[in-house]
């Protein structure tokens, strides 16, 4: 009984701060966005190493107050990069991620975000990677810089859906990720994201505080096997979604290792 009254609390919390962490987060990405144009104009090498972004990450996290726990951190060796593999339900996905992982990391995001005032400016002149909606894969642009970027030892984030879950089900990957692990050389880590599409749905504006788990698999290595794209897609999807069923069989915040 006094876990539903808290939780009705909680809720009620929420509700009441919503206007106030909508406003905060506009203002929070506004700012961030108009230091990373500037830093990518004037600035553009100390700017590219300086991981602004995992300082927006945070501020963002906090505003929504939301704290992120990650697990199997210490399977990532220095300077060494990777191609991250993960789920994807919420836009608190992206954050979650920059604030877990303390390594210089690109994303592939969306071109029409570019529309999007200040972030998307930001956006278009960042390393970050550009695809089109329209791209059932990689183009060959696409993969070019990406490939460019990970030889230069940025690890690069894909989520290999393609789109948001629905509702947090693990949908089918697409290979253009697996297909750039094989080219570059590099290890692929699949990273399981638990308990953000509780907090923001797709489709939904309303933000819940809480918490989110970030899981770090382990790394993948198959470079020298036949057939590695395939391979390591299967083995990815596996570990992820064996995460986000083990989530969805406990009920619980303590999700075991």
């Amino acid at each position: 009984m006094s876990n539903i009254m808290q939780t009705g609390r909680k809720q009620i919390v929420d509700i009441i701060l919503l206007p106030i962490r909508l406003f905060l987060i506009v203002l929070v990405t506004l700012v961030d966005s108009l230091l990373g144009i500037i830093g990518f104009l004037f600035f553009w090498r100390k700017y590219a190493k300086s991981m602004h972004y995992r300082g927006w990450a945070r501020r963002l996290l906090w505003v929504c107050g939301i704290k992120v726990e990650v697990q199997g951190l210490e399977k990532l060796q220095d300077g060494q990069s990777y191609v991250f593999i993960a789920n994807h339900s919420s836009y608190l996905d992206i954050p979650s991620i920059f604030v877990a992982i303390n390594k210089p990391m690109r994303i592939v995001y969306k071109k029409e975000l570019e529309k999007i005032p200040f972030f998307g400016w930001f956006l278009k002149k960042s390393d970050f990677i550009a695809v089109n909606r329209e791209d059932t894969g990689f183009s060959r642009k696409t993969f070019i810089e990406a490939l460019k970027l990970i030889r230069e030892n940025v690890s690069v984030l894909f989520f290999p859906e393609g789109t948001r879950s629905k509702d947090g089900k693990l949908g089918e990957f697409k290979r253009g990720a697996f297909l750039l692990a094989s080219k570059s050389g590099k290890p692929i880590v699949p990273v399981a994201i638990i308990g953000a599409n509780k907090l923001l749905p797709r489709g939904s504006a309303f933000i819940r505080s809480g918490k989110i788990k970030v899981f770090i698999g382990d790394t993948i290595d198959l470079t020298q096997v036949d057939d590695f794209a395939q391979k390591a897609s299967l083995l990815s999807y596996n570990w992820i979604n064996s995460k986000i069923e083990q989530y969805d069989e406990f009920k619980t915040e303590e999700i075991k290792a």
